[in-house]
């Protein structure tokens, strides 16, 4: 009976369906991950019939034999028969791909992709060395490296597909060498050629004075003068724009032979000419594919015994490092004796030399490849440090509030509208009663009792102003919607900079959205700080932003620490509720409204406005709120303003002048609500722009109870001007 059941739902949720078709990802395709421990799966395919725009969900999750993500909503479209999108997936697989389409809750399509890694990949270019020239063919042990010919991608056994030659190559032995150390699968384009020239290498048109010991791939001018084809060139592009932007780690350059001590000595390329050539390929090849790709060149230009190397060649490669142009790759000359062809007697490696080649590419490039995630970078007049962590869901908000939320319905003094909505029921009171008491010990308890959950990463990044002695505050965000670009944005940097503060952001669904305990953020202060050689991180005051759910950060932390937090901003929330902290209402806040955001909506525009006036009225918080006129969801250029002044200004009011938190927590300055100015709230009948009133406390004619709380004259005038105007005149 439970299996005719199960069959007659089946039948029902796809009475429907349709064949959908996957055309990206590739089977065995390899994606490159954008961080430890995820990337951006770009999904494309075609259904058997069109399907209407009304209600229509794409969804897609990830299966392998001990683990599978639940299913998530595919950023892209579905139109007519096609469908496109892109949705990110944990490093790793192989995976299973299962993608879905959706109308009215009831699945119409689901395709599939039986292989797709997230993980390392490599262009591997040059010469015979490169490719697939070796004594023996090669194969990978991991079974976790695909190669791609442009075309199609395969498992990574030798020769392989897009180079020449069909013998062996390194490639197994390197691939599988990065699957062991990083535990991802590994991708590899190769696009060696033998016997070739760097000289044959250049972009068409590209010339030099004499030419290479073969002349297919170049071309005599009139003048006397030489220049290449193109083809190799124009080859590499295109195998290198096949995966996109930023989509391979980095190109491994092995190439020098055919330039090195050849018979006919006027083939012979100089070493100041190798320099020149091989950099214009690197810097023309970042232009042409819209980035700019890291390059390892190894130093390669053995021949046979008795001609083991040109220490011309050798010096130009060296040269491409010393000067940053390309990362060191192995010196290749050195592998001599068995470890070549013919019992040592040629150019080629023997099987036993193919791996100590890919072993010797790997100790080259595991260590930089390690270092990618965590090191310092200059950005904005500044250093920029990221750190990453796989994190439990128990930390996040939604598992605190189904968990370990105390399911009070009396507490609760906010506003509802029961006018249009009715008296509600218990239920409505918790589901709008974000007035928590959830302890520490509470939560631990929790987790003991529900387990962790499903791990997920999380990425902090922290930037520092150039030439900062000390700390003097920390802005933090929670890079949920608008903090990601926040934590870039040059303006706030600036302003960084002139106060000596530090940014701080976090992202991912175990915090992002908000997370227990408080200490996890005192915690990678302290790592930060030593990191980053400021340990007076650990205890700096805090400036907080969130948006949309990331209220659930910016409020709530606040109300649990709020003597080290000196002011606080909600971007946009999109559970209003969560806004409603007594315990921060002597802190500081801004909460910010578009008129046009749909979660300003829900459940009332009235309701959700109200908040931030009963939490003025019910416990005297210095809080204001801002409804930016004809805006969504998202800030725009006009909204930073604001937010930067209301940072500005509570900064100075907050932090004493002499504060230095070497020593431990600084102590910020108390405000009297009496000490700043008021300001009309704004209403949604008329809507729109709105010249609202300010005034000092004590001169506001106005219900001082719920009115606005305006820190100074100052942050008063751009409030003003911000509602009236949309826009903050410098």
């Amino acid at each position: 009976m439970k299996r005719l059941l199960g069959l007659l739902i089946f039948v029902a949720n796809t009475l429907h369906a349709v064949d959908l078709a996957l055309t990206s990802p590739l089977d065995y395709q390899v994606v490159q991950r954008s961080s430890p421990g995820k990337g951006l799966l770009r999904i494309a395919g075609e259904l058997s019939e069109a399907v209407s725009l009304p209600d229509v969900a794409m969804e897609a999750r990830v299966v392998s034999e001990k683990d599978q993500t639940s299913w998530q909503r595919v950023g892209g479209s579905v139109s007519g028969k096609k469908l496109s999108g892109a949705v990110e997936v944990p490093a790793g697989g192989w995976w299973r791909l299962e993608v879905r389409v959706s109308q009215g809750g009831k699945q119409i399509a689901l395709g599939s992709v039986a292989h797709v890694g997230i993980g390392e990949v490599f262009v591997i270019a040059g010469q015979s060395n490169s490719a697939n020239h070796g004594q023996e063919k090669q194969v990978t042990k991991s079974r976790r490296v695909a190669s791609f010919d442009g075309s199609a991608w395969r498992i990574a056994d030798d020769p392989q597909p897009g180079a020449s030659g069909g013998g062996g190559s390194l490639v197994p032995a390197f691939a599988d060498a990065v699957v062991a150390k990083e535990n991802v699968p590994v991708g590899i384009i190769a696009c060696g050629i033998g016997a070739t020239s760097v000289r044959e290498w250049l972009p068409k048109g590209a010339t030099f004075p004499n030419p290479p010991t073969l002349v297919s791939r170049v071309e005599q001018l009139p003048s006397g003068q030489w220049a290449s084809k193109g083809a190799a060139y124009e080859a590499f592009i295109a195998r290198m724009k096949s995966v996109g932007p930023q989509g391979f780690r980095a190109v491994l350059w092995h190439q020098g032979e055919s330039d090195a001590n050849q018979k006919d000595t006027t083939r012979t390329l100089s070493g100041k000419l190798y320099r020149e050539c091989l950099e214009k390929i690197i810097r023309d090849s970042r232009r042409d594919i819209g980035w700019s790709a890291p390059w390892f060149v190894a130093q390669a230009s053995y021949h046979v015994p008795g001609d083991e190397g040109s220490d011309d060649i050798r010096a130009a490669q060296a040269s491409l490092w010393r000067d940053g142009l390309a990362f060191e790759g192995p010196d290749s000359d050195a592998l001599k004796g068995k470890l070549r062809e013919r019992d040592g007697q040629g150019v080629h490696f023997s099987g036993e030399g193919l791996r100590v080649h890919g072993a010797k590419w790997a100790e080259k490039v595991l260590p930089w490849l390690a270092k990618q995630w965590t090191e310092p970078r200059q950005t904005n007049d500044g250093t920029e440090w990221s750190d990453f962590a796989q994190l439990p869901e128990c930390h996040s908000l939604g598992w605190v509030s189904a968990n370990v939320q105390t399911k009070d319905t009396k507490s609760w003094n906010g506003v509802l509208d029961e006018a249009k909505w009715g008296t509600p029921d218990p239920q409505q009171v918790v589901g709008r009663n974000w007035d928590w008491k959830v302890s520490e010990a509470q939560w631990r308890e929790a987790v003991k009792q529900k387990g962790e959950g499903r791990r997920e990463e999380v990425r902090f990044d922290l930037w520092l102003p150039k030439n900062l002695q000390t700390a003097r505050g920390i802005v933090v965000m929670s890079g949920h919607g608008s903090g990601e670009g926040l934590f870039k944005r040059a303006d706030l940097r600036a302003l960084a900079q002139e106060l000596g503060l530090a940014l701080v952001k976090f992202t991912g669904n175990p915090m992002q959205r908000g997370f227990w305990p408080q200490s996890l953020l005192f915690e990678h202060l302290v790592h930060v700080g030593e990191k980053s050689g400021h340990p007076e991180l650990q205890h700096a005051p805090l400036f907080l932003y969130g948006h949309s759910n990331g209220t659930g950060f910016s409020a709530i932390f606040t109300s649990y620490v709020p003597d080290r937090v000196w002011g606080w901003v909600s971007m946009r929330p999109g559970t209003t509720f969560q806004v409603y902290q007594p315990e921060a209402a002597q802190v500081p806040g801004l909460v910010i409204f578009g008129e046009d955001d749909p979660f300003l909506a829900r459940p009332s525009k009235e309701e959700n406005l109200a908040v931030v006036p009963a939490l003025r009225k019910n416990h005297r918080a210095l809080w204001n709120l801002a409804v930016e006129p004809k805006t969504g969801h998202g800030p725009g250029e006009k909204t930073w303003p604001l937010v930067f002044s209301f940072l500005r200004h509570t900064f100075t009011a907050r932090v004493p002048a002499d504060a230095n938190a070497t020593g431990g927590p600084v102590k910020l300055n108390a405000i009297t609500l009496e000490s700043g100015h008021l300001g009309q709230n704004w209403q949604t009948k008329p809507g729109g722009y709105q010249k609202l009133l300010t005034a000092p406390f004590a001169d506001f004619a106005e219900d001082k109870s719920t009115a606005s709380w305006l820190l100074n004259a100052d942050y008063a005038k751009d409030w003003q001007q911000f509602q009236s105007t949309g826009e903050i005149k410098k």
